[in-house]
């Protein structure tokens, strides 16, 4: 009975709702290779794709057969499985039987829900990061996402202008969970206090009490080289989080989220104008964008793990759903706040780390957590932090809105998450 329903469920899957190599390749141009840099990585035939090594040679391959059964299993699988796959599975095809067999394990949580009339969220799982954790001027200078600029640098303006990122996109997370929970939806934070790290405490509580124990531990494990741990154990604080901390945290954040498999997952930043660094100053310019994954270089395939993360962005249809939730917001942006929609000439890094596609105002980057998170998300950049209206705004805190102090700017962006995201599950 097992087998006649595995054969079933692989049966509908390769005729109803197949893809093809076709539009994986549509895929890859529009997403993933940046400026060319994978083509000779990655070889499209009519039944395959293909992944080579440096010198050309074949060295795994997805038949077309097997493109919806991998793109199921590279979605719904941990990371561990998916890393056995690549090893053992290399050019050779998959028999019926092994496709079958790999359905088994295939974890189907991830399938949206029945909408309810009262709750129409009910069943949904967002997850949502709020970008950093600086909350003061020593950790903000570690971090350098802060915003500090004299009295008389903004005209009309009686204080100092003292902005913390991690604050605004705390409170905005917050806003935007309690609109998500009263539709029903299960939401999960990365960071449950706006000083917090992703592990559940302060960066200087971290340093205090893990520093040790987790570098020993990455060492005992070799995954990290003696060498590297002499370096490490020895830097101060703000050497150490950029050699180390700052990957360490988006790649624990992605993991916590991936823990919870959400349906679709919200990355919260404020951004800043790029030209008035070093942000001592207020700026004229103001866009907003929103990021997805993609971009991939030639060096990201020097690691297997980024080779796992890239079949699994090839295969599944989280770009194209990402795109369609980041286009959702962005908009959302545009309308609520009134900021122009951003083009690859409005900054440097959308014109040089970026992918433009069909979305006004969505960029694919290769970025950590767009990477490495397994569900569509977007990666929200509502505004510039240091704007010469924004900056003054964005220190007040004269709303209340579900017990959260608050004001409209931070409010709007929030419900400009909400929005998207309750049309993209609906």
């Amino acid at each position: 009975m097992l087998k006649y329903f595995i054969f079933i469920i692989f049966f509908l899957t390769q005729f109803t709702f197949a893809q093809t190599i076709k539009q994986c390749k549509q895929r890859f141009d529009s997403y993933l290779n940046f400026k060319g840099s994978l083509n000779n990585l990655v070889s499209f035939e009519s039944d395959a794709i293909y992944i080579n090594d440096s010198k050309g040679k074949k060295e795994f391959a997805v038949y077309s057969y097997e493109l919806d059964m991998l793109a199921e299993f590279f979605e719904n699988n941990p990371f561990k499985q998916q890393e056995q796959l690549l090893k053992l599975k290399g050019v050779k095809k998959y028999t019926r039987r092994q496709r079958d067999s790999l359905y088994i394990y295939i974890d189907d949580t991830k399938k949206i829900p029945k909408q309810k009339k009262l709750k129409p969220l009910q069943g949904q799982r967002i997850a949502i990061d709020p970008g950093h954790f600086a909350t003061t001027l020593i950790d903000a200078y570690i971090e350098q996402k802060y915003l500090y600029f004299a009295k008389d640098s903004v005209k009309n303006t009686a204080d100092s202008i003292r902005l913390f990122e991690s604050v605004l996109t705390f409170n905005t997370s917050q806003l935007v969970k309690i609109m998500l929970e009263e539709q029903g939806a299960t939401v999960f934070l990365t960071r449950n206090q706006n000083n917090f790290t992703s592990f559940n405490c302060t960066y200087s509580t971290w340093i205090k009490l893990h520093k040790q124990r987790m570098l020993d531990s990455l060492k005992t494990n070799d995954l990290l080289s003696s060498d590297r741990y002499t370096k490490l154990i020895k830097l101060n604080d703000y050497k150490l989080f950029w050699d180390f901390f700052r990957d360490f945290d988006l790649t624990n954040r992605a993991k916590i989220i991936n823990q919870f498999n959400p349906h679709a997952t919200l990355i919260i930043h404020y951004n800043v104008d790029e030209k008035n660094a070093p942000w001592t100053k207020a700026t004229n310019k103001n866009f907003t964008m929103t990021f997805i994954g993609g971009a991939f270089t030639e060096s990201n395939f020097d690691k297997p793990e980024t080779k796992i993360h890239f079949l699994r962005l090839l295969l599944t249809k989280q770009l194209n759903q990402s795109e369609k939730l980041a286009s959702q917001t962005v908009l959302n942006f545009n309308k609520n706040l009134g900021i122009g929609l951003a083009t690859q000439f409005d900054a440097d890094y959308l014109k040089d780390n970026c992918l433009v596609t069909q979305s006004k105002g969505v960029f694919a980057r290769n970025l950590i957590l767009c990477r490495l998170i397994n569900s569509p998300l977007v990666y929200g950049e509502a505004l510039y932090q240091d704007n010469k209206n924004e900056c003054e705004t964005l220190m007040q805190l004269d709303k209340t809105i579900n017990g959260i102090k608050t004001n409209q700017r931070i409010y709007l962006a929030a419900k400009s998450y909400y929005d998207a995201v309750f049309i993209f599950l609906k």
